[in-house]
């Protein structure tokens, strides 16, 4: 038996094994080195995406700052009109200021130019009052609002901060101040939260922490780092590297805000910050660590298969690199059969690799180009939506003016043949003010518009267009009660709201299976539990359920389902929008939304509408032709509207009808004009108007300066009023005689005249 020679257990660099293991090594450093680039990109992108987003805060929070500053002058200001202050009867003024902050922890100061108070609501008329201490140090003349930095209140002993506004005192110059605490300022956090371990702070012009989202208490009235204050000496607004009061290393965003002068900082942690990046980057190593020990572990092994020479492999491996298919075919020998039938399999395979990549590319190809076209396609309607909502509200204007001028003409003319034509002039702007409705809608822009609604006669019409929108695999079903009760909402968002539902179960039912529609009339009782909505008062109310038998939801993702932006659908496929409009919808008109889902059955969502009492509006009010009995109206109206075609020819027809009008341009002219002793009985002011104040800017001042004076609002433009709920609104273009009816139901009834027009001379 022939001696066999001893081999070595370790590798040498001229065998398989070595060999092997230099190509792995080969291709896992690059891929190690690959990791730690990523990682490294990784960090640094979401840095930037943070210090992005805080520096966007910090901006936007200083504005609000100012807000907050410019609410508290207005309302000095409107108090500075007060006939006894600029009398000088200072004892009256008190009750008049004390009364207006009874309840709050705000002072009222009126001050002399050379800094003693003459008066302040948290001393008695008459007691000895404390020195000023609001403004030891001047003002900033370069800001538009005087607002003092943090100081300790004489009298409450409470970090405060107060704004003044120059006034005249029996023909003194002098000064009225507001006095707030500091706490006030943190709503600003309540009312923005920032995202978890962010830090909110704000500065007074000194650096002085007014407002802090950590241990505010402890922390107000200390002044910022040195490093802060240098920064903050150098520019408005910026970002710096610094520790916080806490000594935590951050990376502060701040802004300064342009009107008060007062800082806002938003600081990122540096750990929090790196802590994601870095787990992403353990992560690609520990997956690099783990293929570099499965991969010399392999190549330990190959190089234990192969104990002879390849060379009968060759001619196999040129073929196999020539792009060829290999055939099994058995040698006898172990090791070349392994490695044989390896290059075999790997040929098929390759083969087969090569056919699905192709096929892959043409997919992917042309899921790319169906995803280029969808954009394409909502970049156009988001596009022609505001166009259509910009034509419609100056279209609005201009019917306006042809809506008064056929009035009047119609007043004017004895023509029988004029009336003709100006009745069927009317007609059709009518029809082009329900189009200017519908571009409004279409590009949701319109203004909110409520009415009675008949759901037995609106739900079957919205269904036969839902059925269209869900498509035909889907079974449309609808179960209403037949003696529905009215409810009063906006049509046009009902509308939406429910195609927007049948849109969302379509989704989740992969467009395959059956959806239903009810409506049915719900009586809540005092402790009557319902699962869906268990926040609403007991009272009548109409239950439209949309169901569903798609793939359901989670508990967690029916808890956020309202929220806007949550979506379950993939990037592209969806906004989080919809639910969000469906739940708005039920609140605004009383009632709410609830959602019930299962896993594997279904979701079922039902919208709470409160029954409505109210009368039905036909589905059109045809304008009356011939003659018309008109009734006579009395009172001073002061018209304040911008587009002077419409000002001047809605001025004319009120007049016809026995107003006496006065017209003002802007918000701005109309309080002037006011301030200088206009007596009007009512107000009609545009809503969006040029200058300072818009129309609902103009009811907040009155509902101060003359908070007896009614005001009836008007627009044609897509506006949100929720900050004037109670004040008429008359959409545009409307009706001379119906303005003229709004009008005078707004005023006092004893100024009212009620003559026919057949009898006014």
């Amino acid at each position: 038996m022939p001696d066999r020679t001893p081999t070595s257990t370790a590798p040498r660099a001229g065998s398989v094994s070595g060999k092997l293991r230099a190509m792995v090594w080969l291709i896992v450093l690059p891929t190690l080195l690959l990791s730690v680039i990523a990682g490294m990109a990784v960090f640094h992108t979401e840095r930037r995406a943070a210090v992005a987003a805080a520096t966007e805060t910090a901006e936007a929070l200083s504005l609000v700052t100012d807000r907050e500053m410019a609410v508290r002058t207005a309302l000095l200001q409107a108090l500075s009109v007060s006939p006894s202050l600029a009398e000088g009867r200072l004892a009256q003024f008190h009750g008049e200021a004390t009364r207006l902050v009874a309840g709050t922890p705000r002072t009222i100061v009126l001050t002399a130019p050379d800094g003693r108070q003459l008066l302040n609501t948290r001393v008695a008329w008459g007691q000895p009052l404390p020195p000023a201490a609001a403004f030891p140090g001047g003002v900033d003349a370069r800001r538009r609002l005087i607002v003092s930095n943090l100081y300790v209140g004489p009298v409450d002993r409470r970090p405060s901060f107060a704004v003044r506004v120059p006034v005249t005192v029996a023909g003194e110059p002098m000064f009225l101040g507001l006095g707030s605490p500091v706490s006030e300022m943190q709503q600003i956090f309540r009312q923005q939260p920032l995202p978890t371990g962010w830090l909110g702070v704000v500065l007074d012009g000194q650096g002085a922490v007014i407002a802090r989202t950590r241990e505010p208490e402890r922390r107000v009235g200390q002044r910022a780092t040195g490093d802060m204050l240098d920064a903050l000496a150098r520019a408005d607004r910026g970002v710096v590297d610094l520790r916080t009061l806490d000594g935590e290393p951050v990376f502060t965003a701040f802004s300064r805000a342009p009107d008060s002068g007062w800082v806002v900082l938003i600081g990122l942690s540096q750990a929090e910050l790196a802590k994601s990046a870095w787990a992403a980057f353990a992560m690609m190593l520990a997956l690099s660590l783990v293929f570099i020990v499965l991969a010399l572990v392999l190549a330990r092994r190959m190089s234990r298969a192969i104990a002879e020479p390849l060379r009968r492999l060759r001619k196999d491996a040129i073929r196999l690199g020539g792009g060829g298919t290999l055939e099994e075919v058995r040698s006898g020998i172990d090791e070349i059969d392994i490695v044989q039938r390896a290059l075999a399999v790997a040929s098929r395979e390759r083969a087969g690799s090569e056919q699905r990549l192709r096929e892959e590319v043409d997919t992917a190809v042309a899921q790319t180009r169906n995803a280029q076209q969808t954009a394409l396609r909502s970049q156009k309607l988001e596009a022609l939506g505001r166009l259509t909502g910009g034509i419609a509200h100056d279209f609005n204007n201009l019917l306006q003016t042809m809506t008064t001028g056929l009035q009047l003409a119609r007043r004017l003319s004895s023509d029988p043949r004029a009336d003709s034509a100006l009745d069927a002039c009317q007609r059709a702007t009518s029809k082009a003010a329900q189009l200017t409705r519908q571009l409004l809608a279409f590009g949701r822009q319109q203004v909110g518009h409520e009415t009675v609604i008949d759901l037995r006669r609106q739900l079957p019409e919205l269904m036969a267009l839902a059925s269209g929108a869900v498509g035909s695999a889907v079974e449309v079903t609808l179960a209403i009660d037949e003696a529905l009760w009215p409810v009063r909402t906006d049509p046009v968002q009902l509308e939406l709201a429910v195609l927007n539902l049948a849109l969302n179960a379509r989704d989740a039912m992969q467009g395959r299976g059956t959806l239903t529609v009810s409506a049915h009339n719900r009586v809540l009782a005092e402790g009557d539990p319902v699962g869906l909505a268990p926040e609403l008062q007991p009272g009548e109310y109409v239950a439209i359920a949309v169901r569903d038998t798609g793939d359901g939801m989670t508990q967690e993702q029916m808890e956020r389902a309202f929220e806007p932006f949550f979506t379950t659908k993939p990037v592209g496929q969806g906004t989080g929008l919809g639910l969000a409009q469906v739940y708005a919808l039920a609140r605004s008109a009383g009632g709410t939304a609830g959602i019930v889902s299962k896993i594997g059955l279904g979701t079922e969502v039902t919208l709470w509408l409160p029954r409505s009492h109210g009368r039905m509006e036909d589905a059109a009010s045809p304008v009356p032709a011939g003659p018309v009995t008109e009734r006579r109206h009395a009172g001073t109206v002061l018209l304040v509207e911008d587009e002077p075609s419409v000002r001047e020819l809605t001025a004319q027809a009120l007049e016809e009808r026995g107003f006496t009008v006065k017209t003002a341009p802007s918000a701005d002219h109309a309080l002037d004009q006011l301030r200088a002793g206009l007596s009007a009985d009512v107000v009609l002011t545009d809503i969006v108007m040029p200058g300072a104040r818009s129309g609902v800017d103009l009811v907040r001042t009155l509902k101060v300066l003359k908070p007896t004076l009614p005001v009836v609002l008007a627009s044609g433009h897509p506006v949100r009023i929720e900050e004037a709920p109670n004040v008429p609104l008359v959409p545009k273009p409307y009706d001379i005689d119906g303005l003229a009816a709004v009008l005078a139901e707004a005023m006092n009834p004893t100024r009212e005249g009620l003559t026919p027009a057949s009898a006014a001379p």
